[in-house]
């Protein structure tokens, strides 16, 4: 059933479904509160969720007895069901002019990047753009020295696999060690796999697209809306949140699986997610968990019986996925007794509110008359009018198979992103143990970015195809390329990272473990070991050892004699004091260093116009 009366059964239907899940997942232990605007809303029995879910259904039974639940979303051999399903199976040719449409999508995905792209040496902060450099230089120096010891950084001594402490972004180093063994600034290689993902998740956002709608027009929306989406701007300073181009296309492979099972489109789905996991840990295994919900409401909704062909498929996929998780999985694991779990109470830090889908980041030019005030890091949630508004044309009954289960698995990705504050998280935390080490559920927020973005080429090719001559048709699609253009643009503050390293640093060894001071620059320390290759007692990750925190709050009166004690049983051999990062205290610490006995200086020298030294460190007795 069609039409206004066919919509409105169908949202009636939604909400009757929704409530009793929700009373479900609240009997089993899954009570919450969460906020919107003015509002605090409590989740707590079970009751008042079953009786909204009896009112709703008693309304629907009332006004439509005979019909059909979910009227709306089609029914028959001849709905639209059938007939996506049929375009899934096929491997249906590239239209022509679909070349043009690509193009067009890959400089859109990068024109708001020509400020970064002319000063290819810049960085918007001295922290995780620095931090992404040293990873990739170090996994390259370790694969062609150490291969046996792959993830073995040179911080946080004398603990190993500390490249494990952090996402160790192996897709992007593999690709950059060539480069980086050959003598390319490591800076330069970074900042070029940072750029390269925005026109590869612009590309994979236009190849879901067109799949899902068939129109190069609405592909090429899509590809803007998920290769320019705001969650990029957000982590602008995060080189692996920025690969989000694998996940649209394993939502579609996944599609095409079901449609039409075979052993290649299982390897090819497994190698889509293995990829991605590669890419950026995080989004392997939200993707992977999003795609559970996803894929069972394709399947319902095509009527996908459990053939052999099917299990071939779905075995191929799992094999590819199973060896590419356990091979990166396996270094984690052996650094969990370092590293442990994440405590629920700092997941609770990071998890969102549904408010916080309201709140913009701070990049994103066009909201920036909107006060940050209630605004937190990892929570600027809001995607944007233009994506919304598409994504809602998107959504308007009737239904597709595929974008129902993207309503789904969207609303799903949008739960879980609000973490401790929502109903099922916990139990994510409860029974998969990879969630024990998430440490920030609200970037479940970039899955729930992918939906909307697929639903908002969803929304432009029903646009497009309301056009009523090809004139206004092309009309359209100037005006909304234009209006996502204008809407997800950025504002980029960048600045230059020093062009030279210390020159104390010629008389340091690959023997040498260093304390280097002041400790808050731990970056900028890790960016000029790659020259020199000495361990360090500090450093900087999305993890930090008891010992390093013991440590620096041991050296707080640091040049103290007890503070160099602190020092020596960390194992540090030698001491770098940087002035022109440290500022007002340092001549003091100098002048302490120099006449305290057991410290010997070993270089020193001036750089950036501030003193830079480095000391020898005596051993305990």
């Amino acid at each position: 059933m069609n039409g206004p009366r066919g919509a409105w059964i169908t949202v009636l239907d939604a909400l009757t479904m929704t409530s009793a899940s929700a009373a479900i997942v609240i009997a089993l232990g899954g009570a919450t509160s969460t906020a919107w605007p003015g509002t605090r809303i409590l989740l707590m029995s079970p009751w008042r969720a079953l009786l909204l879910a009896g009112l709703f259904g008693a309304l629907r039974v009332r006004i439509a007895p005979r019909v059909p639940w979910l009227p709306a979303l089609g029914r028959g051999p001849a709905s639209a069901f059938e007939h996506q399903r049929e375009w899934f199976a096929a491997a249906p040719p590239w239209p022509r002019g679909a070349g043009w449409y690509v193009a067009i999508t890959v400089l859109a995905s990068m024109v708001w990047l020509t400020p970064h792209l002319r000063h290819p040496r810049f960085v918007p902060d001295h922290g995780d753009p620095i931090f992404s450099a040293w990873r990739l230089a170090r996994f390259a120096h370790q694969l062609a020295h150490d291969p046996r010891h792959l993830f073995d950084g040179n911080i946080f001594y004398a603990h190993g696999a500390t490249l494990t402490f952090s996402d160790a972004t192996v897709l992007q180093a593999l690709v950059a060690a060539p480069f980086i063994l050959a003598g390319a600034d490591p800076l330069i290689v970074s900042n070029v796999a940072f750029f390269v993902a925005f026109p590869l998740a612009a590309l994979g956002f236009f190849y879901a697209s067109w799949r899902i709608t068939g129109d190069p027009r609405a592909a090429t929306i899509g590809g803007m809306l998920g290769g320019l989406a705001a969650f990029h701007w957000e982590h602008y300073s995060h080189l692996e949140l920025q690969y989000t181009g694998f996940m649209p296309v394993a939502l579609v492979a996944l599609v095409a699986l079901l449609a039409a099972p075979t052993p290649r489109r299982g390897v090819t789905l497994g190698a889509l997610v293995a990829l991605q996991w590669l890419a950026c840990m995080y989004f392997g295994l939200m993707l992977l968990t999003v795609m559970v919900p996803f894929g069972l409401m394709v399947a319902i909704a095509w009527r996908v019986r459990p053939t052999w062909r099917l299990v071939q498929a779905l075995a191929a996929a799992a094999v590819v996925i199973a060896v590419a998780f356990a091979a990166l999985g396996w270094p984690y694991l052996r650094s969990r007794e370092v590293r442990g779990e994440r405590p629920l109470a700092q997941v609770a830090s990071f998890s969102a509110e549904a408010r916080e889908y309201g709140h913009p980041p701070a990049r994103l030019a066009a909201y920036q008359w909107i006060t940050r005030e209630r605004n937190r890091p990892e929570r600027e949630l809001f995607p944007g009018l233009a994506t919304l508004g598409l994504a809602a044309i998107g959504i308007a009954p009737p239904l597709s198979a595929v974008t129902t289960a993207l309503v789904v698995s969207g609303a799903a990705a949008f739960e879980w992103s609000l973490g401790a504050n929502g109903l099922t998280y916990d139990d994510l935390y409860r029974w998969l143990m990879p969630f024990r080490g998430v440490r920030v559920p609200a970037r479940f927020g970039a899955l729930v970015g992918v939906v909307l973005a697929l639903l908002g080429g969803v929304g432009a090719a029903r646009l497009f195809r309301a056009a009523a001559s090809r004139r206004l048709d092309s009309i359209a699609f100037v005006a909304v390329a234009a209006v996502v253009l204008f809407d997800l643009r950025p504002t980029l503050t960048l600045r230059p990272y020093w062009p030279t390293a210390p020159p104390i640093y010629a008389a340091v060894t690959p023997r040498m473990v260093l304390a280097e001071f002041p400790l808050d620059r731990a970056p900028d320390y890790m960016y000029f070991s790659i020259a020199h290759g000495a361990r360090m007692v500090g450093g900087y990750s999305g993890f930090f050892p008891d010992s390093f925190i013991r440590l620096q709050r041991d050296v707080e009166d640091f040049p103290s004699a007890a503070s160099l004690d602190a020092l020596r049983r960390a194992g540090a051999t030698h001491i770098t004091v940087n002035c022109r990062l440290w500022g007002v205290p340092c001549p003091r610490v100098i002048r302490g260093l120099e006449a305290t006995p057991g410290v010997s200086p070993v270089a020193s020298g001036r750089w950036e116009g501030a003193e830079v030294r480095l000391y020898a460190l005596q051993p305990l007795k």
